[in-house]
């Protein structure tokens, strides 16, 4: 991706992650999580370089800070394996836990995360292929997509 193109993607991504208002509801959850999330999936054959989409997420994450007028978030983002996106959301910290039902580790190491997104996956062309000869019915996995051998790894920075 050309630096002109990946610098007008990351400045498009960056206006829609930030456009909502935020939404604070420390008696639920879900609806923090939901109203805060934004997906972002891969655009075309156009792939940020894992070091702009960091630095893409840090900035996302300090113009949040500057609206949160004292609450406690945290700030998290993941790769989102089946859909192919990365996806990033806030909840309030009184929670105590993030939303999610899978088993997962927290990290505030953002490459991790970002690499899981960009290298494996939109840079991947065999990324969740099937094995050759290998039939529709004969691809699924019988085994939860999540566990404590394999968890979902969540990136979070605390803000507030």
């Amino acid at each position: 991706m050309k630096p002109d193109e990946q610098t007008r993607l990351l400045e498009e991504w960056f206006q829609f992650a930030v456009e909502d208002p935020l939404v604070i509801d420390s008696d639920c959850i879900n609806t923090e999580a939901t109203g805060n999330m934004c997906s972002f999936s891969q655009a075309g054959r156009s792939v940020p370089e894992p070091g702009a989409l960091v630095a893409w997420i840090q900035r996302i994450a300090a113009h949040r800070a500057t609206q949160l007028h004292g609450h406690a978030v945290t700030f998290y983002y993941w790769h989102d394996m089946q859909a192919r996106q990365l996806r990033l959301s806030l909840v309030s910290r009184s929670h105590g836990r993030l939303p999610f039902g899978c088993h997962h580790v927290e990290t505030p190491d953002i490459d991790s995360v970002v690499r899981s997104v960009v290298v494996d996956d939109w840079r991947n062309p065999k990324y969740m292929a099937r094995e050759e000869g290998c039939r529709p019915d004969e691809a699924v996995v019988d085994m939860p997509f999540f566990t404590e051998e394999h968890p979902l790894k969540v990136g979070v920075i605390p803000l507030g």
